[in-house]
């Protein structure tokens, strides 16, 4: 009997050891090759989809969606999102799952970490991973085939202007299977509007974490933008990850159009 109860206090410690080390407010995980995830880098908050979720959906669906859009990410728990530095700036009620070791079932937290979400809501998911970006780069593409004289000088309505977006980590390293959007803000001006096309508007970035973009302006140019009708524009072109978690510096565009 002694030694039963010995043996039997010995498991109920060792399991207690292992609740209490499992569930860790902050996760630590590395990508590998494959995408699996190792004790190496800390798990952190990355962004939200642009897919949205009833609470109670299979954390599974909401963690592939996550994937999706943000490559080596999964649904966040309550400790990543709480514990991330800096504490991420939401703008909406999240779903999220409360913990995968003790409670694997979805529910959601409000912008500012309450949760007393909207009852029956859709919610786009909070995601979190160990490859998170540390910057979105923007610049002119000169190297790509038709865009050796591009500039963001903008002296006709019928220029050319071809654009590339990288992606990087803390180490400069670029990110592959990011999803980019560009886009145009501040085009307004005097009652003006400087407006146009992106080719493509969404882009994946390669294996070194880049994405290529071509813009022309549209048909409204010769008309709002042009000095013969004594119009002047002004315009900035901005990248941004889906869901707004990052975006680039704005690339300021100089219209000055004869």
């Amino acid at each position: 009997m002694r030694k039963a109860a010995v043996y039997g206090l010995a498991v109920v410690c060792v399991c207690l050891v292992l609740v209490l080390d499992g569930p860790s407010a902050q996760r630590m995980a590395s990508a590998d090759g494959n995408g699996s995830m190792s004790a190496s880098g800390t798990v952190g908050f990355v962004g939200m989809t642009t897919e949205t979720f009833h609470t109670g959906v299979g954390a599974l669906v909401a963690s592939r969606a996550c994937h999706a859009e943000f490559p080596f990410t999964r649904l966040c728990e309550w400790a990543d999102v709480f514990r991330s530095i800096p504490p991420p700036a939401l703008d909406t009620d999240l779903l999220i799952a409360a913990n995968y070791e003790v409670s694997p079932r979805t529910t959601c937290i409000t912008s500012d970490g309450g949760l007393k979400c909207k009852p029956g809501a859709l919610f786009p998911a909070a995601c979190c991973g160990s490859s998170i970006p540390s910057q979105i780069l923007l610049n002119i593409d000169t190297t790509s085939p038709g865009c050796s004289t591009s500039t963001p000088l903008v002296t006709s309505c019928s220029q050319l202007i071809c654009l590339g977006a990288q992606v990087q980590d803390s180490t400069g390293k670029g990110i592959q299977g990011v999803v980019l959007l560009f886009k145009l803000q501040n085009n307004m001006l005097g009652g003006n509007t400087f407006n146009g096309v992106f080719t493509p508007s969404q882009a994946t970035t390669d294996s070194s974490g880049r994405a290529f973009a071509t813009f022309f302006p549209d048909s409204t140019c010769p008309a709002q933008c042009t000095g013969a009708f004594g119009k002047a524009c002004q315009a900035e072109i901005l990248v941004t990850m889906l869901g707004g978690a990052f975006q680039s510096q704005p690339l300021q565009l100089q219209i000055s159009i004869p």
